[in-house]
């Protein structure tokens, strides 16, 4: 049996069917468990991107809509942590955008050496800058 890590994505959903809130869980080789959610406003900007990379990784738009959690494989996973971790600490809608969409168009080498990278100290302020080319935040 391979050990990998695993990943579940759940999107949180409005009455109307708009994106209130996207959770990623992940647990690691050790069983170490991590959560990244991004609610409000950045959820919305994000869903876009997001179900782009949902879409690449097979997600099928029914899986998308419902309300339980999606499995993804360790690559897409990776991604969508990374996407969420990026953006989270992010005021500025322009800024969300360029580096979801960015994450969204990310090879699966380059999301995974990025995903491995933002576990080190500087290393998510490193993909924002490269990302928006070093604009002001």
């Amino acid at each position: 049996m391979s050990r990998k890590e695993r990943y579940s994505c759940t999107i949180t959903r409005d009455e109307d069917g708009r994106v209130l809130a996207i959770t990623v869980d992940a647990t690691d080789l050790e069983e170490g468990q991590r959560r990244v959610r991004v609610n409000g406003t950045r959820a919305a900007r994000i869903a876009g991107p997001l179900h782009d990379v949902l879409r690449a990784g097979g997600v099928t738009g029914r899986a998308w809509t419902a309300a339980r959690p999606i499995t993804l494989d360790q690559v897409r996973g990776a991604q969508v942590e990374l996407l969420l971790r990026a953006v989270k600490p992010l005021q500025r809608g322009d800024r969300i955008d360029r580096i979801a969409e960015a994450i969204a168009a990310m090879s699966r080498e380059e999301a995974s050496y990025w995903h491995a990278k933002s576990t080190r100290p500087g290393g998510l302020r490193a993909l924002r800058i490269l990302l928006t080319a070093g604009r002001a935040r």
